[in-house]
């Protein structure tokens, strides 16, 4: 190894790939067909290059399908759903507005608050009836209190008798 060469570590760069603007060289026909699709009131965009970049103002009618134009989302409200206009989602089995949907889910919350409350008035009902229920098992009829009072009055004049028999036993 020589003193004037420089040992170099790491890889080797090739050429130099920095991306530059060509010469004003620029193709004259999609400059020319630009031109002419302008004048005819259409709108093309060139690029940097000169080349036309979004070609569907220029093809002839047809199945010309292409991506979106995501330049201008901000700019585009055009296709944007109004208030008044309905969007249809393309859900299974539905075919409804959201506000259609909406007011639907409404109706169900509604209907299950009206079934809630009319199933705790009534299980009120029946707690309260069957307090009453217990209220009047445990009352005394008249038939219970006249079989009662007749036991006793039977007890009462046993004793007696039994009290006098032994009076007069002892006697």
């Amino acid at each position: 190894m020589e003193a004037t060469e420089k040992r170099l570590i790491g890889p080797q760069l090739g050429p130099n790939l920095t991306i530059t603007k060509p010469p004003d060289s620029v193709p004259l026909a999609d400059v020319e067909l630009a031109s002419l699709a302008r004048a005819e009131g259409k709108e093309v965009e060139l690029n940097d290059d000169g080349q036309i970049v979004d070609k569907r103002e220029l093809l002839s009618a047809g199945l010309n399908l292409s991506l979106p134009n995501t330049r201008h989302l901000g700019k585009s409200t055009a296709n944007a759903p109004t208030e008044t206009e309905v969007v249809h989602h393309r859900a299974v089995g539905t075919a409804a507005s959201r506000r259609e949907i909406n007011e639907r889910r409404a109706r169900e919350i509604q209907q299950q608050v009206v079934e809630e409350q009319e199933r705790v008035e009534r299980q009120m009902k029946e707690n309260v009836e069957r307090a009453l229920q217990r209220a009047v098992t445990k009352r005394n009829n008249e038939t219970d209190v006249e079989s009662a009072r007749a036991r006793y009055l039977e007890r009462k004049r046993r004793k007696l008798e039994e009290d006098q028999g032994e009076e007069g036993a002892s006697q």
